[in-house]
């Protein structure tokens, strides 16, 4: 009896791609996979670093360490945790930062540019896909493989940097990097960063100049990100009298900070009295008896990160909107008249 009817069957059960969206997987198929074995590599690596790290704090205690800072032992060890696993992971978290603009730069920005410069586009108006399915496979199918890829490398960084921090200490954990090499702040931006491309893309018509647009405008708005960040969330306050330093906790991110008067008055800043013999005499005579301090505690790291994060979704989602937008107006911005028949 022939068993080829179960296996056709069953073979047509099996979700696959068809239509846009595997024509689509076609044109992109080897950005794809090559992100996706990136992906797949550094994960295993990260796994791997992962075990090592752990291994080498529990075999060592160096979590209990931490509390007694003035040990000379637990300092050398310390040390040397930090040198063999602090300090290599620093240049992967540095090139994480490049991941979004890679994504913008190589597969948004020549995605619809190319369509449009060399005229195929036209081919969809002889078709029988709308305009906007073609502009909505065009859009979606690559930015879930960014969303994947990018997903998987921000888990295998986050794996591979949190016992390592939770050993050593979250030390400058404000710092663009590790922030932005590590949780879901890495998929949003390279998710919007891919949808300024594409949007950029849709107006200029050449890949090319779309490329470097993306790359320029790109950075600019990371920029304006990274400006916007330290208030994303409501700054801590703190105050403290006959003091000279901030008054933050450890590893906090301290934003802004100055001198205090007896009265608990913000006073402007006596800048001749860091160059003076008698510091706190000089102080005393311009009415500084204390500081101020507002700053970011580290338990802010992960709401920090799930709020730019939001910024990121809330600036793609303006940005796909507007590339419909144009989509739907024929490619114009004016809105399409429909026909009329003359008598």
């Amino acid at each position: 009896m022939s068993t080829n009817a179960p296996r056709t069957r069953e073979r047509s059960r099996r979700p696959r791609l068809s239509g846009l969206a595997w024509l689509i997987w076609r044109q992109n198929r080897t950005a794809f996979w090559i992100g996706l074995a990136a992906a797949a590599a550094l994960a295993v690596y990260a796994v791997v670093q992962h075990q090592d790290v752990a291994a080498a704090a529990g075999a060592q205690h160096l979590r209990d360490c931490r509390a007694h800072a003035d040990s000379v032992d637990c300092v050398r060890r310390l040390v040397a945790f930090q040198n063999d696993y602090q300090n290599p992971i620093r240049r992967p978290l540095q090139a994480m930062l490049l991941l979004p603009f890679l994504f913008g730069l190589f597969l948004g920005g020549p995605q619809l540019a190319q369509e449009l410069e060399s005229g195929t586009y036209r081919t969809v108006a002889t078709q029988s896909v709308t305009r906007m399915r073609w502009f909505t496979a065009k859009l979606c199918v690559p930015l879930a493989m960014v969303v994947v890829i990018s997903g998987v490398m921000a888990a295998a960084m986050t794996w591979w940097w949190h016992p390592i921090v939770e050993t050593a200490g979250y030390r400058q954990w404000q710092s663009w990097y590790p922030f932005y090499g590590v949780g879901p702040v890495v998929v949003g931006l390279s998710a919007l960063i891919y949808l300024l491309g594409v949007t950029l893309g849709i107006f200029l018509r050449r890949t090319v100049l779309a490329m470097g647009a993306t790359l320029a405008l790109g950075g600019a708005l990371f920029a304006v990100i990274e400006w916007a960040r330290p208030h994303l969330l409501p700054l801590h306050t703190a105050t403290a009298q006959h003091t000279v330093t901030p008054p933050v906790p450890d590893n906090a991110w301290l934003v802004a900070d100055g001198p205090l008067s007896p009265d608990g008055r913000h006073v402007p800043e006596a800048w001749e009295c860091f160059a003076a013999d008698d510091r706190g005499a000089c102080l005393g005579s311009h009415g500084i008896s204390g500081r101020w301090a507002e700053f970011h505690p580290v338990s802010d790291l992960w709401p920090l990160q799930w709020a730019t994060t939001g910024i990121c979704v809330v600036l793609a989602v303006v940005l796909v909107a507007v590339s419909a937008w144009w989509v739907r107006n024929g490619f114009s911005g004016r809105p399409r008249r429909a026909a009329t028949v003359q008598p």
